[in-house]
């Protein structure tokens, strides 16, 4: 009953907090393009892109220690959660002030604008747009840590509602912005400023939701961190591959096709995005409750959960395949107000890798939840540095076209592996694993029918 409530309660959370940040990049493009122009808007997403490299500065250590202190406290091990919350603090602030000291010289003596091809003029424009977002960057990480409250008390939906709300606060000032001018350092300031009010309100909510993690240096343990380093470096390799895919492709078209190109492919590539964020959809309503299962050794709830999420990912996944290659073309004029020309083929071009990440994505969330997750990060750099190669060739052969279809190599690369692990991490097999998924598929709709009694 338990678990079908806190499943209930983030599936309400998280389905908002996608729908949210689905309509926030719908409505968010148009603006911009608006104000900025298609060659500024390129401009903006390459140096949005080039923070978020930053990202592999947190080693992972947010996430592995999500994960460690949902299951001890699924053990009952309260101290130990403690220890594990000061010393994951402890490390994240040393880097966020490591990271300022060595990357500010770059950000102020770097030529900005000769990469970006704009006017000498706009030098300290460049400068303070990458500060800012530096900064957003560094402050995002004490998310993670504080999210691990929330996972802990089982109100992981807590954190995904709050979360929710961030993107608006970013659009409402930028939009504020906006009205006065088209300067990037001042919108980027308003991203700093949302995320600052952001972290602020996860800290009191989430210390509301569980007071006994809180940090004490008297906490810290040396074997903890040895620990967090080596699950985090690790877990480190899935931002990096995400950098790889998602900015490593954006410098690539920017550097073979230039902004224009950017312009035309970032948004093309944010409206098929949409299908993803419903695949991540599931992945943070399971993940919470199978960290809590696996501290508590009910490998066959597990299982279970893992048969019924894969199913519902490829269903999902075709069901808006489908949808958006009959009527993708359409929502992509009106949504850009018909100020970028979208090629004929390159929207199903684009569409086509999705049933095939689909079939992989979600299963993975049991390396995850379950922090066994060292031979899939390898697997998955790899995968991801192949897929950018892929797509620089592609791009120089065939345009925006190859780009587009490059990202498939990774989802071939990933599908064997990712679901041989994931039986073996459930205690299943291929065969139960078949059997259950035509066993529950029937059970669907009474499961549902129990979620919404649940409440």
């Amino acid at each position: 009953m338990e678990v079908r409530k806190a499943l209930f309660k983030n599936f309400l959370a998280s389905g908002w907090a996608k729908a949210s940040a689905v309509i926030f990049r719908l409505v968010q493009v148009p603006i911009l393009l608006s104000f900025l122009g298609i060659e500024d808007y390129g401009r903006w997403l390459v140096l949005y892109t080039l923070p978020s490299w930053l990202s592999l500065a947190n080693l992972g250590f947010g996430s592995v220690a999500a994960n460690d202190i949902s299951m001890a406290i699924g053990k009952g091990e309260v101290g130990r959660a403690r220890a594990i919350f000061s010393s994951t603090f402890r490390v994240v602030f040393y880097i966020l002030c490591a990271g300022l000291v060595l990357l500010l010289p770059l950000i102020l003596f770097f030529h900005w604008e000769k990469f970006l091809k704009v006017s000498p003029a706009r030098h300290s424009e460049i400068i303070w747009v990458l500060v800012w977002f530096t900064l957003t960057t560094f402050l995002s990480f004490f998310g993670e840590i504080f999210q691990a409250r929330f996972r802990a008390a089982r109100k992981a939906h807590t954190y995904m509602l709050l979360y929710s709300f961030r993107p608006w606060i970013e659009l409402i000032f930028m939009v504020a912005v906006l009205q006065f001018t088209t300067r990037m350092d001042y919108l980027a300031f308003s991203v700093f400023l949302s995320t600052f009010i952001f972290i602020l309100s996860v800290q009191w909510f989430s210390y509301r939701a569980m007071p006994e993690l809180s940090y004490s240096r008297h906490d810290v343990e040396k074997t903890i961190l040895k620990h967090l380093f080596r699950k985090g470096m690790a877990f480190q390799a899935f931002p990096l591959g995400n950098a790889l895919i998602y900015q490593g492709t954006i410098l690539v078209v920017q550097a073979v096709l230039g902004p224009v190109a950017v312009a035309i492919f970032g948004s093309v590539r944010t409206l098929v995005r949409s299908i993803n964020q419903m695949l991540e959809l599931i992945n943070q309503v399971l993940w919470p409750e199978l960290s809590i299962l696996f501290g508590k050794g009910d490998l066959k709830k597990a299982a279970r959960l893992h048969r019924i999420g894969v199913v519902l990912s490829i269903a999902i996944a075709l069901v808006f395949v489908l949808l958006l290659g009959v009527f993708g073309e359409k929502i992509f004029s009106w949504w850009t107000n018909g100020s970028i020309s979208l090629p004929g083929k390159l929207l199903l071009l684009f569409l086509l890798p999705i049933p095939f990440n689909s079939l992989w994505f979600t299963s993975s969330v049991i390396h995850m939840a379950s922090n066994k997750h060292e031979g899939l990060a390898i697997r998955y750099l790899i995968a991801m540095a192949m897929a950018v190669a892929g797509c620089a060739l592609l791009s120089w052969l065939f345009g925006m076209e190859g780009a587009a279809i490059s990202t498939v190599i990774a989802d071939i690369i990933l599908i064997p592996y990712v679901f041989r692990v994931s039986l073996s991490l459930t205690g299943d097999s291929l065969e139960k694993f078949m059997y259950g998924i035509k066993y529950d598929v029937q059970l669907i709709p009474a499961f549902l029918k129990k979620i919404r009694n649940a409440r």
